[in-house]
């Protein structure tokens, strides 16, 4: 699939695809240097993105990665064959780039097996060469060496976290490059923040013209009305970064598997009310004892979903991190029948 990186605004440009791609051009002088951020997921989309950034007369000094699933990350290694540009990502995400069966493995609970071995879920192995430590700053030096900097916020999301990590990607009123009202205002440099929930330690980037991509923190409607349970690892702070997600002011929002939408807040309600829906179902489910199996059976009957191997883990997955949060939120609770875990009301 061709990856054509349009203008969105200033020096922000995004290609829309199953995954949205997103970069952004420092003009230094007569020097125009591009960080991409995320690479899709294959060797072919690393290929077509060198391409790309030719016909732009770019030349690509870093790649980000907001998190390490093999449709973000799949281009890396073909990239960095072609450019040795540097890689970014946080700590965890980057034992993932390089070790891409944590994935495999972690969806399955186990050395998986063959049919879960593959570039869905396995993306080439890369090494990152920075390391993000959120709330950051990624700006590029004299010769177009990634410089980083660690913001003063910290990147948790507790009770004040979300306030700070606002005021570390806010970007208010900015247009084309003019000046931002957040921290390090008229800078030259993309804002990094924590997004957990999805995944272990997925990032958002604000560039300079108020662009903010919103990697995989919602999805879009279309997919919540077609499969309705988007894969996320923590529901908690799933639920804590939509609501730092509706603070945040940006001129566009770029979430991965969605448009680019200038207000974010329908999306993150419709995303909201569909996980508070699906815990009620499952909450409706195991009003008797119920096993895991079960359950995952029982949710995928209620939405006509059908398992082939990669959904059974990624579905499976999600509901057991519901079944986590709920028996969290003391509304369930498990035992063990006849060695199986099973779940119930809370007595």
């Amino acid at each position: 699939m061709a990856i054509i990186f349009e203008p969105l605004e200033g020096n922000t440009f995004v290609a829309r695809g199953p995954t949205n791609l997103g970069l952004y051009v420092f003009r230094q002088g007569d020097a125009a240097r591009a960080v991409v951020i995320d690479s899709g997921g294959d060797e072919d989309s690393g290929r077509r993105i060198v391409r790309e950034c030719e016909r732009l007369g770019v030349s690509l000094a870093a790649l980000l990665n907001t998190h390490s699933n093999a449709d973000h990350c799949g281009g890396n290694a073909s990239v960095y064959k072609r450019t040795g540009c540097a890689i970014a990502a946080t700590e965890l995400e980057a034992a993932f780039l390089q070790y891409p069966q944590l994935e495999a493995s972690f969806l399955a609970g186990a050395f998986p097996q063959k049919a879960l071995r593959n570039k869905f879920l396995m993306a080439p192995p890369s090494r990152a060469t920075h390391l993000l430590e959120p709330p950051c700053e990624l700006a590029l030096g004299e010769r177009g060496e990634v410089d980083i900097q660690k913001l003063s916020a910290t990147g948790q999301m507790g009770s004040q976290g979300a306030e700070r990590a606002r005021g570390a990607v806010r970007a208010e009123g900015v247009r084309g490059g003019q000046e931002s009202a957040g921290p390090g205002a008229g800078s030259d440099s993309l804002h990094i923040v924590s997004l957990p929930g999805h995944y272990f330690g997925m990032v958002g980037v604000m560039t300079p013209d108020g662009v903010f991509f919103a990697a995989d923190a919602l999805a879009g409607a279309p997919i919540l009305e077609k499969y309705h349970i988007f894969f996320f690892y923590d529901v908690a702070a799933e639920l804590e970064t939509l609501s730092m997600l509706e603070r945040i002011e940006a001129a566009w929002f770029v979430p991965s598997h969605a448009e680019p939408v200038r207000d974010i807040r329908p999306l993150v309600g419709l995303n909201r009310a569909k996980i508070f829906e699906i815990a009620e179902v499952i909450v409706g489910l195991v009003r008797d004892s119920a096993s895991l199996e079960d359950i995952v059976a029982d949710v995928c009957a209620h939405y006509d979903i059908i398992l082939n191997a990669d959904q059974h883990v990624l579905v499976g997955s999600t509901i057991r991190s519901y079944l986590s949060w709920l028996c969290d939120q003391g509304r369930l609770e498990y035992g063990f029948e006849r060695n199986r875990m099973t779940f119930r009301m809370k007595q």
